[in-house]
């Protein structure tokens, strides 16, 4: 991810999830898997929360898994492996988690068969944190980008699918359930890990700023940066997240 502030404000979003769903449960240690964690960056900066989480990380491109293998995360397995058909048990995680994997998967069918596995995966009431591109929140950036007069629209990269959740989540609604972050702690759930958690950045980054400086919009300006405290507002982000819990 060479954007910064959303590489940031993800590993902020798994970190505050994952806090929430460890007071919610009642286990000694929690089995969590970064499924496709590409070359470990995520991994390392959690790893560092503690023995109360077991880390494990599953990736298919072998450069990618090379380099997180060299990061040297003491007690975090790495597995080379496709999130389609892996060889872990059934019923082996409390909790999945994937950034931006499953767009990687160009057909909607084999999407569908990687949430299944997933849940295959999970324990019984297993939480899976879906953090993927959908199309609403990408067509309604472009929208606002043609109001301003902004005529290129942003499009997926060739290499991406993204979600119409309209059609995935009734398609899983038989082995996943979305819940709001309040049902899992009532207390900080709602600031911890709200689905459109990335919206206020979009806005800034690929509409706000590209008007005022009158060009295409740049990655990891400094004006960008000075916005990125803002609390999420409205749908403008095609990067959300989705709380699923197992059936």
């Amino acid at each position: 991810m060479a954007d910064q502030v959303v590489r940031e404000k993800e590993v902020e979003l798994i970190k505050g999830f994952l806090g929430m769903v460890r007071r919610k449960i009642s286990v000694d240690t929690m089995r969590i898997l970064d499924a496709g964690c590409g070359n470990g960056y995520t991994l390392e900066v959690l790893h560092a929360l503690g023995p109360s989480f077991s880390f494990y990380g599953l990736e298919f491109t072998d450069e990618m898994l090379e380099i997180a293998r060299n990061r040297n995360l003491a007690g975090c397995v790495l597995d080379h492996g496709d999130i389609i058909s892996t060889h872990y048990e059934d019923c082996y995680f409390d909790v999945v988690y994937t950034e931006r994997c499953l767009i990687n998967i160009l057909d909607s069918e084999e999407q569908q068969t990687a949430i299944r596995e997933i849940a295959r995966i999970l324990k019984p009431s297993g939480y899976y944190l879906m953090i993927e591109g959908f199309i609403d929140g990408l067509a309604n950036n472009n929208k606002a980008r043609r109001e301003m007069g902004l005529e290129e629209d942003i499009n997926p990269a060739y290499h991406n699918l993204y979600f119409d959740k309209d059609q995935l989540f009734p398609a899983i609604r038989h082995i996943f359930q979305v819940v709001h972050p309040v049902e899992i702690d009532a207390a900080m759930g709602e600031y911890l890990a709200p689905s459109n958690f990335l919206s206020s950045h979009y806005f800034i980054a690929r509409i706000l700023h590209p008007l005022i400086t009158k060009g295409e919009w740049v990655r990891n300006t400094e004006f960008v940066k000075f916005f990125s405290f803002l609390p999420p507002i409205g749908n403008y982000a095609p990067i959300k997240a989705y709380i699923l819990k197992k059936l």
